[in-house]
């Protein structure tokens, strides 16, 4: 069945929640991965071991995801080639999901994408020993850096709640989005409908016979 590009005045915002139900679906796969690797009830060796305490984690792969959850995350409320949810629908909710969103929008934008804030501590240290009768016999400078690994342990599971609760008002949004797009559409003449740029097929089928063709080329 043929697909047309539909890019109309009135098709922008089921456009961008597409975009955006597809970051919320990463913001749960990254969560799940964490919670599976490191942060997850199936961990513990016994009824009172502590997950996290006990459990090895590789603090690279955990500062890598909390990351990409983060920046899949912020890129919801931020505006750029697509609209962006509104985040006072955050009014009547939890006033924990509140306080999580402000934080890690506050990690992205203060922390992951911007050097300018409270998660990391860069400083400079000298070594004066008790002995010295002058400063001439400092000897010893040390540029030190610490920041917050990513996120904590229980964060994953409750940022996956929020995830779902948006998507949750995404999908509603998206459905009445779709009454309103089908409308314009009937509204179209055929002739014009037809005249609009053919989606370009996807499929693996597909993109491995481009791959194909173009190793055959001299």
């Amino acid at each position: 069945m043929p697909e047309f590009h539909f890019t109309i005045p009135g098709t922008e915002r089921l456009a961008s929640l597409a975009g955006i139900k597809a970051d919320l679906g990463l913001v749960l796969e990254y969560c799940d991965r964490m919670i599976q690797r490191y942060a997850g009830e199936h961990l513990k060796k016994d009824p009172f071991d502590i997950v996290g305490f006990t459990t090895p984690v590789d603090f690279l792969d955990w500062e890598a995801l909390s990351t990409a959850a983060c920046i899949a995350y912020a890129r919801c409320f931020v505006t750029g080639i697509r609209n962006r949810l509104d985040e006072s629908l955050l009014d009547v909710a939890d006033p924990e999901f509140r306080d999580l969103h402000e934080f890690v929008l506050n990690l992205r934008n203060k922390h992951i994408a911007h050097s300018v804030n409270l998660f990391e501590e860069n400083s400079v240290t000298i070594h004066v020993e008790d002995e010295f009768l002058s400063s001439k016999e400092i000897c010893s400078v040390v540029p030190r850096h610490t920041r917050q690994a990513g996120v904590s342990l229980d964060t994953p599971m409750k940022l996956k709640a929020l995830a779902d609760w948006w998507l949750t008002r995404v999908e509603a949004e998206s459905s009445r989005e779709i009454q309103s797009v089908l409308g314009l559409a009937r509204e179209m003449p055929l002739e014009q409908l037809r005249a609009l740029s053919l989606l370009k097929s996807t499929s693996s089928e597909d993109r491995n016979s481009n791959i194909a063709k173009r190793r055959q080329r001299p």
